[in-house]
């Protein structure tokens, strides 16, 4: 009897392994996972990653075809006005004592008697160029008030940088902007103000825009607030300049404060490695603003 029943307890055994061998239910060894940490990969490199945007982002292989120069004179066809200055010495105006103890001369229109090379002459994009290396700011842009004047008569700002107002005079100023897109800047600039109060244009202008001051009503100027570099204003000679355009197709827009738009969309093919020099000629009577 004993040896049956250890008989019988084998074939059960024995059956109940086979059955869990066909369940699925054999012991499997056991599995050792080891959790890598993912390998950092530069922006760049993935193909989801955005591209790059703004005035100032990187030059693209866009400027494959090279980078090339713009640049001209902007003339007078004929001879330029002879402008009475805006205050004569001496004469009886608000701070008298400053303000006309010089005189204070009309630079609306300035035209070089040689060259008749026309000053102050607005060229530029409305937009930076597509592909364009950024140009960086000047470290500080200055607009001074002396003998009752602003200095300089006309600028470029760029934008989101302060510009400092100060004043080299012994009277009060008030420096009033009238832009189109900014918030407008309207200001006492004490005498002797020599640190600098600051004026942040925060986005570019379409034009330039007129500067005043409200204590002395002759005194004007002219600022061109802009989110890039791709401009230029003409010298005493009438010369311009703007480089380091990627090769392409322009338009350019042509400004002077005596005319209005000279020219509203200047056509403009730069090829790279080259230089693209331009003489404008108006006539007196565009000056008629």
């Amino acid at each position: 009897m004993k040896s049956m029943r250890m008989r019988s307890t084998k074939l059960f055994s024995l059956a109940c392994l086979v059955m869990l061998g066909g369940c699925g239910l054999a012991a499997t060894p056991p599995v050792s996972v080891t959790m890598k940490p993912a390998e950092d990969k530069p922006a760049a490199d993935s193909a989801e990653a955005p591209a790059a945007t703004g005035t100032d982002a990187a030059p693209a292989e866009s400027t494959a075809g090279g980078v090339g120069d713009f640049s001209g004179s902007v003339l007078l066809a004929g001879d330029g006005p002879a402008l009475p200055p805006l205050v004569a010495m001496g004469q009886t105006v608000p701070d008298k004592e400053t303000c006309s103890a010089m005189e204070v001369p009309n630079e609306s229109i300035l035209v070089d008697s040689a060259t008749k090379g026309i000053q102050n002459v607005f060229v530029y994009l409305e937009k930076a160029p597509a592909g364009a290396a950024p140009i960086a700011p000047p470290e500080k842009q200055i607009f001074d008030q002396k003998g009752c004047r602003f200095i300089p008569h006309s600028m470029i700002v760029r934008t989101k940088q302060p510009l400092m107002v100060l004043s080299d005079d012994d009277v009060a100023h008030n420096t009033h902007t009238f832009p189109s897109r900014n918030a407008t800047f309207n200001s006492v600039i004490g005498k002797k103000e020599r640190k600098g109060v600051p004026v942040l244009y925060g986005q570019s202008e379409k034009e330039p825009i007129e500067v005043k001051c409200d204590y002395h009503p002759w005194m004007k100027a002219y600022h061109l607030p802009l989110d890039h570099g791709y401009a230029a204003l003409s010298n005493e000679k009438g010369e311009f300049s703007i480089q380091g355009l990627p090769a392409g197709n322009y338009t350019f827009k042509v400004w002077h404060e005596a005319a209005g738009p000279l020219e509203r969309a200047y056509k403009v093919s730069i090829k790279g490695g080259t230089n693209t020099p331009v003489k404008l000629e108006y006539p007196l009577s565009k000056f008629s603003k």
